[in-house]
């Protein structure tokens, strides 16, 4: 269980998210511990890591690409390399449209402080064909 602090500094992250994916124009249908939404559903997991489908903190749509976005929020407390966080990475890079065939575009807030470490975890640990999906966000409320 994480200790109070990081699940307070977890949940104001995805807010910042929340936040985020309004002003891009993205339909944000699910969030985790924002007033307003149900927690997102969980995505298949096709094989990877600890083999447990995964729920990502914030699931939206982005109507003017037809493409789904996946937000995740890490506060940098030993989440960036834990076995559910590097599974979930690779579930979350493994969602098409099962129409138009786009994958999704993943979010991942970071506090501020913490963007060059989670950059060259990403870089080190997923596919270069997967970077052009990831979309690094510093957070704007968190520096520590």
């Amino acid at each position: 269980m994480r200790p109070k602090k990081d699940f307070e500094k977890h949940l104001s992250l995805i807010g910042e998210l929340v936040e985020l994916f309004r002003n891009e124009g993205f339909t944000v249908s699910g969030a985790v511990g924002v007033e307003g939404f149900h927690p997102p559903l969980e995505l298949r997991n096709d094989g990877y890591g600890d083999q447990e489908d995964k729920s990502p903190d914030v699931y939206a749509y982005d109507e003017q690409h037809q493409r789904y976005v996946i937000g995740e929020a890490k506060t940098g407390a030993r989440d960036f390399e834990s076995e559910h966080s590097l599974t979930q990475y690779n579930v979350f890079l493994d969602q098409f449209h099962r129409i138009n065939g786009q994958q999704a575009l993943l979010y991942v807030i970071v506090p501020s402080s913490k963007v060059p470490e989670f950059s060259t975890l990403i870089t080190h640990y997923l596919h270069p064909d997967y970077w052009s999906s990831i979309v690094l966000v510093s957070s704007k409320k968190w520096d520590e």
